[in-house]
Formats: C-alpha cells, structure tokens, sequence
C-alpha cells in the first residue's frame, strides 16, 4: 500500500524518512488517540423504553396498560436525568401518550355511568334495580 506526504501529497518511497518533495519528516506510526469514554457503550434506559412501548400497546388495547405506561415512563424519566438524558425523548413521549389515553378512558367511563344513571332516571326506575 502505498504512502502520501501528509504536507505534499506526493507519493512516497517504501522505507523514506523525508519527502523528496517538499523535505517533511515522514511519520512512521499513525497515531490514534481515543478517549475511554468513547468506547463505553451506552447504558439504555430499559424503563423509558418500557414505558414508551406500553403507552403504544393501550391505543391498541383500549387504555389498559395507559396506567403502567405513565408509570414506568416517570421512573424512566427519573432516571433518564441522572445518567445525562439517556431516553429522555422516549420517557416524555411515554408520559404523554399515556397521560392523554387515561384522560380519555377516565372521560369516556364518566359519561358511561352519566348516560346510565339518566336511563335509569328517564323511566322511572330507581337506580341499582335490573329488570
């Protein structure tokens, strides 16, 4: 494989200590330097995840694994602020689809009970007795 004056550009000889065109010393080793930190890998924040994919589970399932969604996505946004912010898209986003789903259900079960007391009260039947 053939070499290239790093100054120059011009090829250089096999074994040359200096370019013959522009007279620069030629480094024989190339050195890398890289920091530790860079070849950590990066932790997961499994409670942000898990909390994310549960929030998209309740669309699917009708709001009921919203509550355990929020849940994990607030731990995982805890954590999320103690290890520089590893998963802290996924957790908010978490606690906001699930927060919203819930909001819906609790809404949605309201007007449920609402609708069946006012049936109960349109005919004249006192509430808790099925005929």
């Amino acid at each position: 494989m053939p070499k290239f004056c790093s100054e120059c550009g011009k090829e250089l000889e096999e074994n040359s200590v200096v370019c013959k065109n522009c007279g620069k010393k030629v480094e024989s080793e190339i050195k890398v330097s890289v920091e530790p930190s860079a070849l950590q890998p990066k932790k997961n924040n499994g409670f942000a995840i898990a909390g994310f994919v549960l929030s998209l589970v309740s669309l699917l399932c009708c709001g009921s694994t919203s509550f355990l969604g929020l849940i994990f996505s607030i731990i995982g946004l805890v954590n999320a602020n103690k290890s520089e912010g590893e998963g802290k898209g996924l957790a908010i986003a978490g606690i906001i689809i699930s927060a919203i789903i819930l909001l819906v259900f609790i809404l949605l079960y309201s007007l449920g009970i609402i609708a069946s007391f006012s049936e109960y009260i349109a005919n004249d039947q006192p509430v808790g007795t099925y005929y």
